[in-house]
């Protein structure tokens, strides 16, 4: 066998070059790669790398340092007022679910959630994968945001599933939605909770 055979047998067992190919999950790729931790003391550079290093050292200290001012702004964001009366800021508030066993959620009720620090009722605009972005249509307790972003960990079917255009009340401490903290809401529901808060 010649190279040209040898060639032309690696490609037609390539499967990438088949019309049958899937197309890549970009949104996955992308979040595996935003959430893989490296442990850059570990990593050293090649000989040659270190030559003019002091220069791309500033160069990387200035990047740094307009970042931060960038984030700074985006946390403070632009402040405006809702319908609600709150104070609301531009950049969302983001949260995950904790992660656990399945668990069988009682009704939720305004004494079991009051514990929580950030408790909002939010319609879901949008579901893309795990990522659930909620409007907020009245913050309980904390806030400041009109837009959440939950994490919902679809590798766990037991978990409740968000749907677009959903009312839900969604309740959370430290950035963790806890078990039974994410529960669809009737108009019977968030009336109950409106009143209990004085919203």
């Amino acid at each position: 066998m010649n190279d040209d055979e040898l060639l032309a047998r690696l490609k037609s067992a390539d499967p990438a070059l088949t019309s049958k190919a899937p197309l890549p999950d970009i949104d996955r790729l992308v979040e595996a790669t935003l959430n893989t931790d490296v442990n850059t003391d570990t990593l050293t550079p090649p000989a040659q790398a270190t030559a003019g290093r002091g220069r791309r050292n500033l160069f990387g200290l200035a990047a740094a340092a307009g970042l931060l001012m960038l984030a700074g702004g985006v946390a403070g964001g632009i402040v405006t007022n809702n319908d609600n009366g709150h104070s609301t800021s531009a950049a969302p508030l983001t949260l995950t679910i904790a992660s656990g066993g399945s668990v069988k959620c009682a009704v939720p009720l305004p004494d079991r959630l009051r514990v929580n620090p950030t408790l909002f009722v939010g319609t879901v605009t949008s579901v893309k994968g795990a990522l659930v972005t909620f409007r907020v249509d009245y913050w309980l307790k904390g806030g400041g945001t009109e837009t959440v972003v939950l994490d919902s960990d679809t590798d766990q079917p037991e978990r409740l599933t968000f749907s677009d255009g959903g009312r839900y009340i969604v309740a959370a401490k430290d950035g963790v939605v806890p078990a039974c903290g994410a529960n669809a809401a009737s108009d019977e529901t968030v009336g109950k909770f409106r009143e209990a808060f004085g919203k």
